[in-house]
């Protein structure tokens, strides 16, 4: 059917990293040649700072891994290492969307658990940047 290709199920011919994290597909497009966006499912949204850290912030919440604007000094590098993709180029072409975060962050905001800690929204992308402009 026309709509099939649209469909989310976990793929298990996945890059060997993102089967752990819920890959469902891969994403080219000629606006953004050279980049693929892999969707993935996240199972949490929040991500916790460590209780050393000096931030005035408990937790963070990021969209995306990986960023086409290419920063050789950005500090989230080593994240796609993880994922057994590497810092250097992988980081800027293979970026990771977690299709999902929406309804995760709603449901881990509605947990009785949840103390209405101060969360931080990881820097929003760009326009110009792949995965916030293939959002629109």
């Amino acid at each position: 059917m026309r709509w099939d290709p649209q469909g989310i199920d976990v793929d298990d011919g996945a890059l060997p990293g993102l089967e752990r994290i819920g890959f469902v597909r891969s994403v080219r497009t000629p606006q953004f040649d050279g980049i693929t966006f892999h969707e993935v499912l996240c199972k949490s949204a929040l991500n916790k700072v460590p209780n050393a850290s000096m931030l005035p912030f408990r937790y963070t919440v990021n969209g995306y891994r990986g960023c086409s604007h290419a920063c050789r000094y950005c500090f989230a590098r080593p994240t796609h290492e993880y994922l057994d993709l590497d810092c250097g180029n992988d980081f800027d072409t293979q970026i990771i969307v977690k299709t999902n975060i929406v309804e995760v962050l709603r449901r881990e905001l509605r947990r009785s658990s949840w103390r209405r800690e101060k969360v931080a929204l990881a820097p929003i992308p760009t326009l110009t940047n792949g995965p916030r402009a293939a959002t629109r």
